[in-house]
């Protein structure tokens, strides 16, 4: 069992930082206000109905959505319309989406060597090299030189993990990363986000895998309507939730 952080809100060198953050799509109110700070190594796990701003937060913090005001600060860089911040945030964040997002047209390892090359001006050798190695760590390196049509979905989604840690991020977002996955290769997925956590990956996971919450999470933050309702470490808040909106959640996916 993996010791779980506390982490003090005064934590003065937060690795996110996210103040009064609303985002609107039209006249709908995707996030209210949002207040969040994610300390280095720490592992929060964002829960809640459908609808309500879990997704939109994480995209926002990689600018994948624009916020509408507030204000996010990643790794000391304040994420602003300029494009130098923008990119220059990008680079620290790895992100895993729903679906893979491969290249169809490269190979697993192609895959995992184009952006550290593009992006972080790797020689070849070098990012083969690590592309290699992390293709091991998630347990998909006997499949370096097939291409994504020919994976199941767990492995494309391994293999989307290993490109997103190729370019040696110092933050992991997961936004649902096994809601597109047939049961059987739930288990897999999770278990290489798990070997992550406890190698001290600082995480942000969007997800419905409860039981995943209460083994990796330091932190439980349950949102509902755009705002953040109710926090606090797993064994608590699946214990005894403080809010009524909170344990109608949980009683409707826990059985």
């Amino acid at each position: 069992m993996q010791q779980r952080r506390t982490v003090s809100p005064t934590d003065p060198f937060p690795m996110v930082i996210v103040e009064r953050l609303v985002k609107r799509f039209g006249s709908f109110n995707a996030l209210s206000g949002v207040s969040l700070k994610v300390a280095k190594g720490e592992k929060i796990v964002l829960c809640g109905p459908s609808g309500s701003g879990k997704s939109t937060l994480i995209r926002c913090i990689n600018h994948i959505e624009k916020h509408d005001s507030g204000r996010i600060v990643v790794d000391g860089i304040e994420l602003t319309d300029r494009i130098r911040d923008i990119n220059n945030i990008r680079s620290e964040v790895g992100m895993v989406f729903q679906s893979f997002n491969l290249f169809p047209h490269l190979s697993v390892l192609e895959n995992c060597m184009l952006a550290p090359m593009k992006v972080r001006g790797l020689a070849e050798p070098e990012a083969h090299e690590r592309a290699v190695a992390l293709l091991r760590k998630v347990r998909i390196h006997d499949q370096a030189h097939k291409y994504p049509t020919q994976l199941s979905g767990g492995q494309q989604q391994r293999v989307a993990i290993a490109r997103a840690l190729c370019m040696q991020p110092k933050i992991m977002l997961f936004d649902e990363p096994t809601s597109a996955l047939d049961p059987e290769m739930v288990k897999e997925v999770l278990e290489t986000i798990v070997e992550l956590a406890q190698d001290g990956m600082t995480m942000v996971c969007v997800t419905h895998e409860m039981g995943f919450a209460r083994e990796v999470a330091d932190r439980v933050v349950f949102m509902d309507l755009g705002s953040i309702v109710e926090e606090g470490d797993p064994s608590t808040f699946f214990r005894a939730p403080n809010t009524d909106r909170a344990k109608a959640f949980l009683n409707r996916i826990i059985h």
